[in-house]
């Protein structure tokens, strides 16, 4: 039976994902890097400046489907050299992730009409936190 060609059943059709959409590679991170510094990396602090973040991209991010929230954390870690699960060990709300509700856009003064608001539905907050708690695991 060892030697006999099978047809192998693979998880991969299930979990493939399709490319973001969103544009992760050129977004200004600042919004995180600026107040989420080492080595203490207030939890406070930095769990508002990723929400204040991610909340606008909540429904991608959200959306298991794609490869959006892996994209994102990548690119967060790259730019804030952010050590591995930082935000999913400090960052908790609840069961099903970060709530993108009461959310404070500080930049919303300086931004143009064309970035993207934060989102206030509670589906899609609940589904934000557990992408993001999925992506802390991976990194860990």
């Amino acid at each position: 039976d060892e030697f006999d060609p099978q047809v192998a059943t693979s998880r991969a059709l299930l979990q493939a994902r399709t490319t973001c959409k969103e544009d992760f590679a050129n977004q200004n991170y600042t919004i995180i890097t600026s107040r989420c510094k080492g080595p203490d990396y207030p939890a406070k602090v930095c769990c508002s400046a990723i929400k204040e973040f991610a909340c606008p991209f909540a429904e991608a991010i959200d959306d298991e489907k794609n490869d959006c929230a892996s994209t994102m954390f990548s690119y967060i870690t790259r730019y804030g050299r952010y050590p591995p699960g930082i935000f999913a060990n400090m960052c908790k709300e609840g069961l099903q992730g970060l709530a993108c509700t009461n959310v404070t856009d500080s930049a919303s003064s300086t931004s143009s009409d064309s970035i993207p608001r934060a989102s206030t539905t509670t589906a899609a907050s609940l589904a934000l936190l557990s992408m993001f708690l999925l992506l802390c695991l991976l990194f860990i």
